[in-house]
């Protein structure tokens, strides 16, 4: 054994407080030594959520589609009407149970719980086969892990055991408790269905939830982030970005959906009530999603009109104040003529659609009114402030990223900028030109810098998330321009165009993908570009699976406003020892006929990867790891063999 630093000697005594002698050790060393054998964990991909906090949480219960294909697979024999209720007992315990209890006879409901959990059982063993026990029994309440144990240990089909377990089953139901063991089962086999959940960006906006949907993730136990532009947008609103908190408020109210924003997080609107009097309802301000009461809309509409000229205001400030950001185009107050009812874009004139702007002054458009001011103020406060929301902004930073590397997988949700000869596009707007991996891993420390460091430094980096959220190099936005304010005062559509970065016309090419992979130190013949950001739309022809197979789209419509392009309800990603799955999902159906009715969201599974021979741990960054662990376990085993470390008492 070589000779060990006295830093060397001092990491093996602590290691040694955790493994206090040599049987210890080896005993830990054998347990990874074989766990490295096991099959690979299963991987859940999701993208683009959008507050659609029903279709998310289905999605992960059924683990897009991998818990019915287990059903399928495990009782061929049972009728499709029997399965899909087994599903969706699995899916919705509770709910699905009382549904039953209600419409048959007392009889009848406890020979069906008799026959649920000895098939949840199976379904449960299916899932556990691949975890080490330990890890599996972790997880049961303390009340019931002796009880849990027996149903996933204990056989029917040994000869000395069938009467045994036989009993167990029946008086597990005949003391009232077969709800409560099928609801553990349940939840175990959820749980462990999959092993890490990856959500590649835009958790906000759109939706009514997303709130809820934190929530979730924050008690999931394995889940990264990559962050997408509507979230980068409420950071920057936590942050302080009075321009981004305009901005998550007016696309609240254009789609109608301020629970969020209200229920969720307590924001107080009432200042912005008073404001938005001054205010017609105008066409494009009403929502997308409209209130059933006409007044609603209307008065929904002044809000939305009113957030947006705060939202152009407080955006042309930010702009002056950032030349080095490049956006001086988005600055279009002081380009209007309202005289003439017109407004000058890109060097062309064009009529306006509205001309009622009563808080801007010509001679200083940009300006906050004193009204405005207080406003803003108050709206930053409850934002800044909010203890729920910055939970929420502090758990979304901790547990994301730009980018993220597992297992020969990149994820990223929006792009790389690249020029049209597909070179990674460098941008000054950091300070000096950064491309590439060294661009995002520059945006990723000015993330964190927004929401920890202090004073002029998180102020900066405040900014800075405006320019991530729709600047022309983030690589979040992907575009050479935002065009919300040509969407909403100019008719003609070429006005209202956002051109996409070369990016998303190059990741169709499979030697652009082996170049952005070897960039990140990828293998290039394993690995894949797993994006999120453009909702792939599927009605006119566009597949998620791109460059030979080596670029997975996923954005398939998770939000109801992108379902009309799309034609789908969202895509998700399994990835197993097997391959790489591709889950279709369809429009969700009222949620209480869809448990009544024992209908599913995943319309399809299929393989777009198949591994040559099965992946084990071993083949895993965590089996990368693991081998890491055990040389340092091997070591400490040989230092107890010495002296040099003397067994603890």
């Amino acid at each position: 054994m070589e000779q060990l630093s006295q830093l060397q000697k001092n990491y093996y005594r602590l290691l040694a407080e955790k493994y206090p002698s040599r049987d210890r050790v080896l005993a830990e060393a054998l347990l990874l030594e074989s766990g490295l054998n096991l099959p690979k964990p299963t991987e859940h991909f999701v993208s683009d959520l959008h507050g659609e906090y029903r279709a998310f949480t289905h999605v992960i219960r059924n683990a897009s589609g991998v818990l019915r294909r287990y059903i399928d697979e495990l009782f061929p024999e049972k009728s499709e009407a029997d399965r899909k209720r087994l599903a969706t007992i699995l899916y919705y315990p509770e709910e699905k149970l009382k549904l039953l209890k209600e419409a048959m006879t007392p009889e009848d409901y406890d020979a069906l719980l008799k026959t649920t959990l000895a098939d949840l059982i199976l379904v449960a063993k299916r899932v556990a086969a691949k975890y080490d026990h330990d890890q599996i029994e972790a997880t049961f309440p303390v009340d019931r892990k002796k009880i849990l144990n027996l149903l996933l240990l204990e056989e029917a089909g040994l000869r000395h055991k069938a009467g045994y377990v036989k009993t167990l089953h029946e008086k597990i139901v005949a003391y009232g408790e077969g709800e409560i063991y099928i609801r553990d089962l349940a939840d175990l086999s959820v749980r462990y269905a999959v092993d890490t959940l990856h959500v590649i960006g835009d958790i906000y906006d759109r939706g009514e939830e997303a709130e809820k949907i934190m929530d979730y993730l924050m008690a999931s136990p394995k889940v990264d982030i990559q962050w997408g532009n509507h979230d980068i947008a409420w950071i920057g609103a936590c942050a302080g970005n009075f321009a981004l908190i305009a901005n998550v408020i007016r696309i609240a109210l254009r789609y109608n959906v301020l629970h969020t924003i209200e229920d969720g997080y307590g924001i107080n609107l009432m200042p912005l009530v008073r404001y938005a009097k001054k205010y017609k309802a105008t066409a494009p301000f009403y929502p997308k999603n409209p209130d059933p009461h006409e007044a609603q809309n209307e008065s929904l509409a002044k809000l939305h009109k009113a957030m947006a000229v705060l939202q152009f205001k407080a955006e042309g400030q930010l702009i002056a104040k950032h030349p080095e950001y490049g956006m001086d185009g988005m600055r279009l107050l002081h380009r209007m003529d309202l005289e003439a009812g017109t407004v000058e874009v890109g060097g062309k004139t064009y009529p306006l659609l509205d001309t009622d702007f009563p808080t801007v002054d010509p001679a200083d458009p940009y300006a906050f009114t004193e009204e405005e001011k207080q406003v803003a103020a108050r709206l930053t406060e409850s934002f800044t402030n909010g203890e729920r929301l910055r939970k929420h902004i502090r758990f979304l930073i901790e547990s994301g990223s730009m980018y993220l590397i597992r297992n020969d997988n990149l994820l990223f949700h929006g792009c790389l900028p690249t020029d049209e000869a597909g070179n990674f596009a460098p941008t000054s707007v950091l300070g000096k030109p950064l491309a590439g991996r060294e661009l995002l891993d520059a945006f990723d420390t000015a993330v964190r810098d927004s929401f920890f460091a202090r004073g002029e430094k998180q102020k900066a980096a405040a900014d800075l998330m405006f320019y991530l959220w729709c600047g022309e190099a983030s690589p979040l936005f992907g575009k050479e321009r935002i065009t919300t304010f040509e969407r909403y005062f100019i008719a003609d559509e070429a006005t209202h165009k956002e051109e996409k970065n070369p990016y998303y016309r190059l990741r169709e090419e499979a030697d652009f993908a082996e170049k952005i992979l070897r960039a990140f130190h990828i293998d290039p013949d394993r690995g894949k570009i797993i994006n999120g950001h453009t909702p792939v739309k599927r009605m006119k022809g566009e597949e998620p699976v791109k460059a030979e197979g080596k670029v997975l789209v996923i954005d398939g419509g998770f939000a109801h406003a992108y379902r009309k392009t799309t034609g789908t309800a969202g895509y998700t990603l399994i990835s197993n020892s097997y391959g790489i799955l591709l889950a279709t999902h369809s429009p969700m159906k009222d949620e209480e006929r869809r448990i009544a009715d024992d209908i599913d969201v995943t319309s399809s599974l299929a393989f777009v990867t198949e591994y040559e021979s099965r992946r084990l741990v071993k083949d895993t960054d965590g089996g990368k790891k693991g081998l890491e662990t055990i040389a340092e376990l091997t070591t400490l085993a040989k230092l107890y063999e010495t002296g040099e470390i003397k067994t603890q008492k």
